[in-house]
């Protein structure tokens, strides 16, 4: 690129560089290609190893967290055997966007439980059973369509939070983390399966401990609706571009005379990709998929599509049950999914915007209609670079508050696009008038003779011819005593 073209069937050049270029100016735009591609590819390496640990992403608290446990019910007194003959968990996911882009989104989950119950054996006379249960600030509770009055209760038994084996039991109204301590395990929404976390989940938000007193008939089954709104979901941010939302329901079916199937519906706003599984003892982590525990990748995970959800159903209730979540931006159908891949992926991106643009302009300089050809990928191809850097550019990589640097990048690969898309058109579009004006000179004056010559072969002379006397050469066109005649003729 920036070389004279020949004319075919003329004695010049054609300047394809521009007006009042020259060779070193053509220099400093190759060294300065290859500086920025060799300044990419080194903040890349350096920013690699930055990239791969965990982005503060939730405005500098710890890139691991524990949700609020819910639900849970379970009935204080086991003198009275009371089963559960089926409960429906519905879960809503809900993303409400951040005012500016590069900050995280607000996750939150509204949570419906629909326990039925009944009195387990024969039963001859309606039985009190007072149940607990966790929940957030915000419940709706209803029995049999009625709503329900709430105290603050015990938990009986082990607090979800408390390591097992401790036998503590916290006061009415005590808010305690979950999961419990040191399980440090989170699930996996892309890939199945549940994978480690780096460090310790800390709580920052707790539940608390609430009771109702309701009354059981015998022969009749009963609805108890628990409705938890906005319930805030753990994060993990190591793991892939945005981070991992988790909730965990304990359904505690040890404590009941029996616990029937367990249906579970989720629904993730566009965007999101969830995943369903099951839990065991605290002990012994996640059970394997037998007697309906377990992950099952196909009916338990929701896609990203506009209104999707997963459904699974276990015949045998789970301890308990594990809903994750996480946004697919910048992913680009799962391939893309650590901060890494995303440098790595602009680097690639615009090498091969590089190689692809030198090549088209091979092209584009040729005399002929083939270059027309080129034009409209020298077009499409800054539009498609810039597209791909400002979709990968969409999640936050470093961290608030130095993801705000990437509105700059945004900014700056915005200008770039602009000023390229302008020049690359107008460029040509000048090369082709450059040579329409050769090409009409060439038929106006076909000996190369004019008043300044044809565009792109000023200052061309023709070969001189020996003088008689064998001194200095006399110009062909010169009259006597050497005078050079004016064009056109004397």
């Amino acid at each position: 690129m920036g070389r004279g073209v020949k004319h075919p069937g003329r004695g010049g050049t054609i300047d394809t560089r521009g007006p009042g270029a020259r060779l070193p100016r053509r220099r400093l735009r190759v060294l300065a290609r290859w500086f920025l591609v060799a300044a990419v590819a080194g903040a890349a390496v350096v920013a690699g190893p930055l990239a791969t640990g965990p982005a503060a992403a939730e405005d500098g608290l710890p890139p691991v967290v524990a949700g609020p446990a819910v639900g849970g019910v379970v009935p204080v007194d086991k003198a009275v055997p009371v089963e559960v003959s089926r409960l429906v968990l519905s879960v809503n996911v809900e993303a409400e966007e951040a005012t500016l882009s590069l900050l995280p989104a607000r996750v939150t989950a509204t949570v419906e439980a629909r326990y039925t119950l009944r009195l387990a054996g024969e039963a001859d006379r309606p039985r009190a059973v007072s149940l607990r249960f966790l929940a957030p600030p915000e419940v709706d509770a209803r029995w049999d369509g009625r709503p329900a009055e709430l105290y603050p209760g015990v938990y009986p038994g082990e607090q979800p939070g408390q390591p097992a084996g401790t036998g503590t039991e916290p006061g009415p109204g005590t808010r305690a983390p979950w999961p419990p301590a040191g399980a440090g395990l989170w699930l996996d929404p892309l890939a199945g399966g549940f994978y480690p976390v780096p460090s310790p989940p800390a709580a920052l938000v707790a539940s608390q401990a609430l009771g109702t007193d309701v009354t059981l008939r015998p022969g009749q089954s009963h609805e108890l609706l628990l409705r938890f709104p906005r319930v805030a979901l753990g994060w993990e941010t190591s793991r892939y571009l945005s981070p991992v939302y988790q909730l965990e329901v304990p359904l505690s079916p040890e404590a009941w005379a029996a616990f029937g199937p367990v249906d579970v519906h989720v629904a993730v706003p566009p965007g999101y990709v969830a995943g369903v599984a099951a839990s065991g003892p605290d002990q012994g982590g996640p059970q394997p998929a037998s007697t309906g525990q377990g992950l099952q990748d196909d009916a338990g995970r929701a896609g990203s599509r506009p209104g999707a959800y997963g459904y699974h159903r276990w015949e045998t209730a789970p301890p308990r049950v594990v809903v994750a979540t996480t946004a697919t931006t910048g992913m680009w159908g799962r391939v893309v999914t650590r901060r890494r891949d995303v440098l790595w992926l602009l680097v690639v991106t615009w090498t091969v915007f590089a190689l692809a643009r030198a090549g088209l302009w091979r092209i584009g300089r040729r005399p002929d209609g083939w270059a027309w050809a080129a034009l409209p990928a020298l077009l499409v191809l800054p539009l498609a670079a810039g597209w791909v850097s400002w979709h990968s550019l969409r999640v936050p990589l470093w961290g608030y508050p130095f993801s705000l640097l990437q509105y700059a990048l945004w900014v700056g690969g915005g200008l770039y696009v602009a000023g390229r898309l302008l020049g690359d058109l107008g460029g040509f579009l000048w090369l082709r008038w450059l040579y329409r004006r050769s090409r009409r000179r060439a038929r106006e004056f076909p000996a190369g003779e004019g008043p300044a010559g044809p565009a792109g072969t000023a200052g061309l002379q023709e070969p001189s011819e020996p003088s008689p006397e064998g001194a200095r050469p006399v110009p062909r066109g010169s009259g006597p005593g050497g005078l050079t005649a004016p064009a056109g003729g004397s």
